[in-house]
């Protein structure tokens, strides 16, 4: 049927991924390690200055997102170059700091088109710098796998709550919260959860200035509804 047909394709195809990396991250963390230590501090700014130099030609827009100065800049690629080695090391870690970190993304409100040509400029800057094949491969594999786990914290976490908050709009705020269940409203405004981490909307409205959308939160939680079996009143979860 169709439907063994599909389960087969995906399951081959698993099979087919795993089996290609299967036995190379361990020569890949060495490669990457040893490559990333020869780098000195002028070479490695050098680098830094390329990737956001290639990215901003790329994707244009990625100047909106990336307004801070030049020296957190450098912080932000050198953090990321370093999460490339770290998830070799200790990927159970690196699992929950990239969640945190792409639901954070998720209050910036940063779109994931950007990933790709971001993805796309930092490994041409290092396929300029260097002529080993294992360490441009060590290093295109984990930047790729830690742009994917981004992207999927963000689309999981970008909820239509969150979205009310990034627009500061007390009527889509107030839209949102009517799609959720009486039982499930106050959850859905309190907590967004993605695997082990989560953010709190309310909270991440409060500290990122958005306080129409705050404010409806508020006033949303502390209305009572009630339907046939029980009433429903947000306080004891706000509080």
């Amino acid at each position: 049927t169709a439907h063994e047909v599909a389960w087969s394709w995906l399951w081959e195809n698993v099979e087919r991924l795993i089996a290609k990396t299967m036995g190379n991250p361990p020569a890949w963390e060495k490669a990457l390690a040893k490559f990333l230590a020869t780098l000195d501090e002028s070479q490695a700014f050098e680098v830094r200055k390329q990737i956001y130099a290639k990215f901003f030609i790329t994707a244009p827009a990625g100047q909106d997102y990336f307004k801070q100065s030049n020296t957190y800049l450098h912080l932000i690629a050198t953090k990321i170059i370093d999460m490339t080695l770290e998830l070799y090391r200790d990927p159970v870690k690196m699992v929950d700091d990239i969640s945190a970190l792409g639901l954070r993304h998720v209050g910036y409100a940063i779109p994931t088109e950007l990933f790709s040509p971001f993805v796309t400029a930092c490994i041409e800057v290092f396929q300029g710098i260097t002529s080993d094949a294992l360490a441009i491969e060590a290093f295109r594999w984990s930047l790729g796998l830690v742009s994917k786990s981004l992207v999927r914290t963000i689309l999981e976490g970008s909820t239509i709550v969150m979205k009310a908050i990034n627009a500061n709009n007390r009527r889509q705020m107030s839209r949102a919260a009517a799609c959720a269940p009486r039982g499930e409203r106050a959850s859905w405004m309190l907590t967004v959860q993605v695997g082990t981490q989560s953010i709190s909307p309310l909270e991440w409205s409060i500290s990122s200035g958005g306080l129409e959308a705050a404010s409806a939160i508020i006033q949303d939680l502390l209305t009572i509804r009630a339907d046939r079996d029980r009433y429903y009143y947000g306080a004891d979860e706000l509080f």
